[in-house]
């Protein structure tokens, strides 16, 4: 098999597409206090970490999801002040809870999906601010109020449907003979 066919096999399976998902949600997670500080908008968490993993778990990569959670929560437990891994549990535990929810949902509706984003951001603020606020360890409790999540909800699902179809369509989608996996 030559390069021509290397090439091709990458295609076919995405061998490449995967670690791109991987290397920019780390960038994400690393770059991402800087660029709210930069626009000014620290108040906000826009987290783009639940659109990649509602991509994964809607084109049925469940285990690269989890992987991706727990790593993007180690990732966010080093740079955040918080207790080592309270992050990982939180992506994990939610991954593993929209996961089961699959049998009930249709995730290619993009609509469901960005319902989804949503409530992934307000289960995790839900559950890092309460295993915060039972387990303080010394450190700051996070001041997150339920109007700053709505928004940051609001927000990122607002981002969530074009990052999707760019997801889709560098991904290839799931079946190309029907378009996009994403549909509304």
């Amino acid at each position: 098999m030559g390069i021509g066919g290397f090439l091709k096999l990458g295609e076919e399976n995405n061998v490449f597409f995967y670690p791109v998902i991987w290397l920019l949600c780390g960038l994400f997670v690393i770059l991402r206090g800087g660029i709210t500080h930069l626009v000014g908008i620290e108040w906000v968490d826009i987290d783009l970490i639940p659109i990649f993993l509602i991509y994964l778990i809607a084109r049925d990569q469940d285990f690269r999801a989890g992987l991706l959670a727990f790593a993007m929560g180690i990732l966010t437990d080093i740079f955040a002040p918080c207790q080592l891994g309270l992050f990982a549990f939180a992506y994990s535990a939610i991954v593993l809870g929209i996961t089961y929810c699959r049998r009930f949902l249709d995730f290619t509706k993009l609509r469901t999906s960005i319902l989804l984003v949503a409530l992934f951001l307000a289960a995790k603020w839900s559950l890092v601010v309460t295993v915060s606020r039972i387990f303080p360890l010394g450190q700051s409790i996070p001041s997150i109020t339920f109007p700053l999540v709505s928004i940051s909800a609001l927000m990122t699902s607002m981002i969530a449907p074009f990052l999707l179809r760019l997801l889709d369509l560098v991904g290839g989608g799931e079946n190309r003979s029907h378009g996009t996996a994403f549909r509304f």
